[in-house]
């Protein structure tokens, strides 16, 4: 039987640390918030599958289709069962700059479905299980620093 678990911050901090690894293209760091037989999977119809580091590496790879990346972490639930293993459930929104002439912005609505492991170095992902729920597609502008003028002119 599961039950709700108390988490310490450092499980928490795998999902910040894991967005940041994927949105700078860092394959050290996020090689770094998994077991060494670790795997980002999909989840229902998602056929994705990356497991240990040279998995995880050609995810970091791929994901270089996309101008860049913003992942936004939200809602974080654990379980532990009668055996002491952890699961638990991430929601996020990671915005996916498009590859084109025009900008455009693809959201991604995800729930990942995790499974932990405490190792001597201390909490680290088994398996992340993404299931997207569902896909929003819209324009975007790059940043340019006359947006921050003082009238906000071209924000509006």
């Amino acid at each position: 039987m599961m039950a709700a678990y108390c988490a310490p911050q450092e499980l928490h901090d795998l999902a910040f640390r894991y967005a940041q690894a994927v949105d700078r293209r860092d394959a050290d760091k996020l090689v770094s918030v998994f077991t060494d037989d670790g795997a980002v999977m999909g989840f229902g119809e998602n056929p994705i599958s990356f497991r240990g580091e040279a998995g995880l590496r050609d995810m970091t790879e791929k994901l270089s289709a996309f101008r860049m990346t913003m992942h936004k972490v939200f809602n974080q639930t654990f379980e532990k069962d009668g055996s002491g293993n952890i699961t638990g459930e991430t929601y996020c929104v990671a915005s996916h700059i498009l590859p084109g002439k025009d900008w455009r912005v693809m959201d991604m609505a995800i729930r990942y479905h995790n499974s932990y492991r405490h190792l001597e170095t201390g909490w680290r992902f088994y398996e992340r299980r993404l299931e997207v729920l569902w896909v929003e597609t819209r324009a975007a502008s790059p940043f340019t620093a006359s947006m921050m003028k003082e009238d906000l002119g071209d924000f509006v």
